[in-house]
């Protein structure tokens, strides 16, 4: 009874709701106190004046760099949809990257997740069963993210002089080579795994996730998920040269590897909000180490956003004009 009476006064809802907003706070507190840390060793006369220097035209070719990105992750997404998709169902090419347009500004705008939520829900308003849509979005990002480690293990064998990391490399080795090893292993247990799951009720879902890894990773599509991967995260070592030279810095290629290690590694921490705060505070550490200036590193950091954020403006007003209904229909 007394269970029973809790459970009427904090229902299950209401405490996940209470959960969310203790999360977002908290995201919000750590945002906030990364910069005010950051704002104690900065002048905030040389942040303004190296502001007014900046060449916008640099930061346009960044934004460009970035929105390419929207269409190139459609057709990777649009690869593993239809891999995993029940038979004679395709997702329609144009649909998908109204879709990634969307979910890319509204990624920006709510956390990250939320912005994956409405990628799965408007997939499925085109036809496509909920636990494809689920899957295909889980299968996505963790192809981008395994990418990344992947990418970040090689970047830090280039003679850069940023690739110590400040001291950190030893630790990133040690963490994103475990993390690979640790999916090679499920990969080649994964005919072994699948069966296994697929016995019991609760973990039919994981045997389906699974599953769908396989026929994307060890299936036809997989040769056109990884180069595309590649296309999409070579697109964003460029635009953080970009940045760069908006901001007089003549980084080599090398550098710029570095920095978009950092930068994506950093967003998968999901302690902030959208990752700001503590990227910056990650970039300053690193470049501050090489003598740069924590203005100029501060300022790198923040248009760097700046610019992650205006690439995602043309999904706003795919929002505005996109038709679920239509684009069901012409599917």
């Amino acid at each position: 009874m007394a269970d029973s009476a809790a459970d009427i006064e904090n229902p299950p809802s209401a405490r996940r709701g209470g959960s969310k907003i203790l999360l977002a706070a908290t995201k919000i507190l750590i945002t906030a106190g990364c910069f005010w840390y950051l704002s104690r060793q900065i002048d905030t006369g040389a942040l303004l004046s190296g502001l007014s220097r900046m060449d916008l035209w640099w930061l346009s070719a960044a934004t460009l760099l970035l929105m390419l990105e929207i269409p190139l992750v459609a057709l990777r997404w649009r690869a593993i949809v239809n891999a995993i998709a029940q038979r004679g169902w395709h997702a329609p090419a144009g649909a998908m990257i109204a879709i990634a347009a969307i979910s890319a500004f509204f990624s920006q705008v709510v956390p990250g997740i939320a912005g994956e939520g409405i990628r799965s829900w408007l997939l499925v308003r085109l036809g496509c069963g909920w636990r494809t849509g689920i899957s295909s979005v889980v299968v996505d990002r963790a192809v981008g993210v395994g990418l990344l480690l992947v990418l970040t293990l090689l970047i830090l064998q280039l003679p850069s002089s940023l690739s110590a990391l400040g001291g950190f490399r030893d630790l990133v080795y040690a963490v994103y080579g475990a993390c690979l090893l640790l999916g090679v292993v499920a990969l080649t247990l994964l005919p072994k795994l699948i069966p296994l799951l697929a016995r019991y009720r609760y973990s039919r879902w994981a045997a389906d996730l699974l599953e769908s890894v396989r026929c994307v990773l060890l299936g036809r599509s997989a040769a056109i998920v990884l180069g595309i991967g590649l296309a999409v995260h070579a697109l964003t070592i460029l635009a953080i040269w970009c940045v760069g030279r908006a901001q007089g810095l003549a980084l080599p290629l090398g550098d710029a590897s570095v920095l978009f290690a950092i930068v994506l590694g950093v967003a998968l921490v999901p302690i902030s909000v959208g990752g700001w705060g503590v990227r910056e505070l990650a970039v300053v550490t690193v470049l501050g180490r090489h003598g740069l200036p924590a203005e100029q590193a501060l300022l790198f950091s923040v248009c760097f956003g700046f610019v992650l954020a205006m690439s995602s403006l043309p999904g706003g007003i795919t929002w505005i004009f996109y038709s679920a209904d239509k684009a069901a229909a012409s599917t």
